[in-house]
C-alpha cells in the first residue's frame, strides 16, 4: 500500500510539473522576405502564456501593438538576455498594449503575452492579434516647432512640474489636448525629459518622458512646466520579500519584490506574483495611490505597514521600510 501511495505521488508530481511547463510556450517570430513586420493571431486561456522571440539590432525601432478580446490580456517586452522573472523594458499592464521605441541592444527580444491573475484564476479566454514590426533604420527625432524646440535646439533638456494647486496632480495624456486619454499623473517637483512642444488652439502642450524605473511617454499642458535638472540617478534600490496572498482563501506566503525609492516617501514597488507577471504599486508621500491599470486598490494602515487589497482578492503587506528604507 505504501509503495502504491509513493508511486501515485510520483505520478502526480510528474503530471503537475509537466502541466506547469506547458503553461508558457515559446515561438520564434520571422518576417516574410521583403517585409519589416508580421501579424500574429493567438489565444490563451487561464494561466497560459506565449513568449515570442524576435531578433533586432541596436538603433532599430520596434513597434508592438495588441488587440484583444479580454481587458486583462497584456504583453511585456524583455531585452536580449532577459526573460520573464527579470525586469521588463516594457510592462503592458501599466503602459497599455501599444509600444514603440528605439532599441539599445542587438539580440533576441522576448515578448510575453499573458493574462492578469485576476482573470487567469477564473480560467478566462483571450483572443488576440499581435502586430510586430522592426524598422531597418535608426529612429530619427520628430520635427519640433521652432519656438518650443527640444534640448538640441535651445529648449531645456528637462522640465520640472510646477504651479499645481496643493494636493493636485498633473494629468499625463496619450495625446496633446484635454480630450486625450489620461495615462499617468505627476506632482509638483517631478522631473520629465523634454521631447518637444507645440501649440494646440491657444495652449502649449509638451511631450515628455517621465518616471524613474518604469518610464512612460505622454503629453502635458506646458503651463505647469518650467526648466529643470535631469533626475538624479541615485534613487535607492532594494529587494526582498513581503507577505502576500494572490488567490482568495490562499494562505499568506512570501512574494519577492523590488523597489525604487525617491525622496519624501515616493516609491515604486514591483511584486513578483508568479507566471512571469508582476504587480505594480506606486506610492506618493508614503501613501499607495495606484496599481496596475483596471484594478481596484484599497488599503488600511496597520502599525508600521500598509495592508493593501487589490480587486478585493489579492492581499499585500507593505512595511514602511520598503517605502522609506531602513
Amino acid at each position: 500500500m505504501n509503495a502504491l501511495k509513493s508511486l501515485l505521488c510520483l505520478v502526480l508530481v510528474f503530471m503537475t510539473g509537466n502541466a506547469l511547463s506547458q503553461e508558457m510556450r515559446t515561438e520564434t517570430v520571422r518576417f516574410a522576405t521583403g517585409t519589416t513586420g508580421t501579424t500574429i493571431d493567438g489565444q490563451i486561456k487561464g494561466y497560459e502564456s506565449v513568449l515570442y522571440s524576435v531578433g533586432a539590432s541596436a538603433g532599430q525601432t520596434m513597434s508592438v501593438r495588441m488587440d484583444t478580446s479580454n481587458g486583462a490580456n497584456y504583453f511585456n517586452i524583455f531585452e536580449p538576455g532577459k526573460q520573464p522573472g527579470d525586469a521588463a523594458m516594457f510592462i503592458g499592464s501599466t503602459s497599455g498594449n501599444d509600444f514603440s521605441g528605439n532599441l539599445a541592444a542587438t539580440g533576441d527580444y522576448s515578448i510575453l503575452v499573458y493574462m492578469m491573475r485576476s482573470a487567469a484564476r477564473r480560467d478566462e479566454v483571450a483572443r488576440y492579434t499581435l502586430e510586430i514590426s522592426i524598422d531597418g533604420s535608426a529612429s530619427r527625432a520628430p520635427n519640433r516647432d521652432p519656438d518650443y524646440a527640444d534640448g538640441l535646439s535651445g529648449g531645456p533638456d528637462f522640465w520640472e512640474v510646477t504651479n499645481l494647486p496643493a494636493n493636485d496632480t498633473l494629468n499625463v495624456r496619450a495625446g496633446p489636448g484635454t480630450g486625450a486619454e489620461v495615462i499617468g499623473e505627476l506632482q509638483n517637483g517631478d522631473p520629465a525629459r523634454n521631447l518637444g512642444c507645440r501649440m494646440v488652439d491657444s495652449a502649449r502642450w509638451c511631450q515628455i518622458e517621465a518616471g524613474f524605473e518604469q518610464k512612460f511617454t505622454g503629453w502635458v499642458n506646458g503651463r505647469y512646466l518650467r526648466e529643470g535638472a535631469a533626475p538624479g540617478a541615485a534613487n535607492a534600490q532594494s529587494s526582498g520579500a513581503v507577505p502576500c496572498s494572490t488567490i482568495s482563501g490562499q494562505p499568506t506566503r512570501q512574494c519577492p519584490f523590488r523597489a525604487s525609492r525617491g525622496p519624501n516617501g515616493n516609491a515604486t514597488v514591483w511584486i513578483d506574483i508568479g507566471s512571469g507577471a508582476e504587480r505594480y504599486i506606486e506610492f506618493r508621500e508614503g501613501n499607495p495611490i495606484y496599481t496596475d491599470q483596471g484594478l481596484d486598490l484599497t488599503y488600511e494602515r496597520m502599525g508600521d505597514l500598509y495592508l493593501l487589497r487589490i480587486d478585493g482578492v489579492e492581499r499585500y503587506e507593505i512595511p514602511d521600510a520598503v517605502i522609506y528604507g531602513g
